[in-house]
C-alpha cells in the first residue's frame, strides 16, 4: 500500500487524471493536531472480553451468552407489561393476522365497517352482562390505554359530582412504571403504597392515606 502511494506521490495532477494523492493522507504523525487536553491517558479496553475473544466463533458464542441473560417469553415469564402477549394464547391471538379482518383501513367508510361495528357492539354486550356495567368501551388497546381511559372515566365522575378535588391516586411502589405516569397525566397527584420484598401492599399505610 505504501508502495502505491509513494507512486502516486511522484505523479502530478497533469501526468494523472485521477485526484492527487499525498502517501502523508494516511500518515498517523499528520494528525497530531489533538489538544493534549483531550488525549486519553488511562488505559482502555482492559476488559477480559478484548483480549480473550481472538476468533468469530468465540465472539458468537460469547454474543449467543449475553442473549441467554435476557428475560424473555421463550424462558420464563415476564412479570410486567406485554400483557397481551402473556394473557392470550397463539391461536386467540391468531384471528388478528386473517386477511380481510386486520387490515381494514382506518378512515375507511362506515358502510365498509358494519362487519366490524356488528362484532364490537355483541362484544360489548357480552362484556356488560358479565360484568353488569352500565357501559364498556373497546377502544383502549393495551394495558396503558385502559388504565388511562379508566382514571379519566374516575375523574370525570368526580365532577360530575362537584368532587373535582378528589385528584389523589394511591399507588403500590411496586405497580408498573405506566401507572404513575397515567396519572400524572390525568392530572391526578400519586401518592406511592410501599410494599414488602414480596410485593404485598401496606394495608395499613393504605388506611392511613384514605383517612
Amino acid at each position: 500500500m505504501v508502495e502505491i502511494f509513494a507512486i502516486l506521490k511522484e505523479q502530478t495532477p497533469e501526468e494523472n487524471d485521477e485526484p492527487y494523492l499525498d502517501a502523508d493522507f494516511c500518515n498517523a504523525a499528520s494528525y497530531r493536531g489533538m489538544p493534549a487536553s483531550l488525549k486519553r491517558t488511562t488505559p482502555f479496553m482492559n476488559q477480559q472480553v478484548f483480549n480473550t475473544l481472538t476468533s468469530e466463533t468465540e465472539f458468537m458464542r460469547y454474543i449467543h451468552k449475553l442473549c441467554d441473560k435476557d428475560l424473555g417469553l421463550t424462558n420464563g415469564m415476564i412479570p410486567l407489561g406485554s400483557c397481551t402477549m402473556k394473557l392470550n394464547s397463539a391461536i386467540v391471538m391468531a384471528p388478528i393476522t386473517f386477511e380481510g379482518f386486520a387490515n381494514i383501513h382506518p378512515f375507511a367508510p362506515r358502510d365498509q365497517t358494519d362487519g366490524y361495528m356488528r362484532m364490537i357492539k355483541e362484544l360489548e354486550d357480552m362484556l356488560i352482562a358479565i360484568t353488569e356495567y352500565d357501559c364498556i368501551s373497546l377502544q383502549p388497546n393495551s394495558g396503558a390505554n385502559g388504565e388511562f381511559a379508566g382514571l379519566i372515566a374516575i375523574k370525570k365522575y368526580h365532577e360530575s359530582i362537584g368532587e373535582g378535588h378528589r385528584n389523589i391516586c394511591l399507588i403500590p411502589t411496586s405497580a408498573h412504571g405506566t401507572n404513575p405516569a397515567t396519572a400524572v397525566m390525568c392530572g391526578m397527584k400519586v401518592v406511592p403504597i410501599p410494599c414488602d420484598d414480596n410485593g404485598n401492599i401496606d394495608v395499613e399505610v393504605v388506611r392511613q392515606k384514605c383517612e
